[in-house]
């Protein structure tokens, strides 16, 4: 019994860089747009270090300190002019520190998470 679950496992093991190179990577610039609370939020999607264009994905906010106090809807995210960049504008309820999820449903599904503080100017 222990060598049978030994062979998947190491399977599994050995499988999973391989897995991990394959997740998407996400980073973020947000800047303050002119109504208070308003963001403009550029998120540039990579796999493996390279750009992702046509992407299909919503970005939910949530704030951690405050699991489902606020519920904002998911936002699609539109392609910018960059390969791998996409626009994204948030409304928050208030400042602090926020994750933001990214649900990429194209062309590969995946889920990341971007831990973000957002604070006044």
């Amino acid at each position: 019994m222990t060598k049978a679950f030994a062979i998947p496992a190491l399977a599994v093991a050995l499988a999973a860089p391989a897995v991990a190179a394959e997740r998407y990577e996400a980073a973020l610039d947000c800047v303050p747009a002119e109504v208070a609370l308003d963001y403009t939020c550029i998120v540039q999607l990579s796999r493996g270090g390279v750009p992702v264009a046509d992407a299909a994905f919503t970005v939910k906010p949530d704030m951690p300190s405050m699991p489902l106090a606020h519920n904002i809807a998911p936002v699609p995210a539109a392609a910018a002019e960059t390969p791998g960049e996409y626009a994204v504008p948030l409304t928050l309820d208030m400042h602090g520190r926020w994750v933001l999820r990214l649900d990429i449903s194209a062309p590969a599904r995946d889920v990341v998470v971007i831990d973000h503080a957002f604070e006044p100017e």
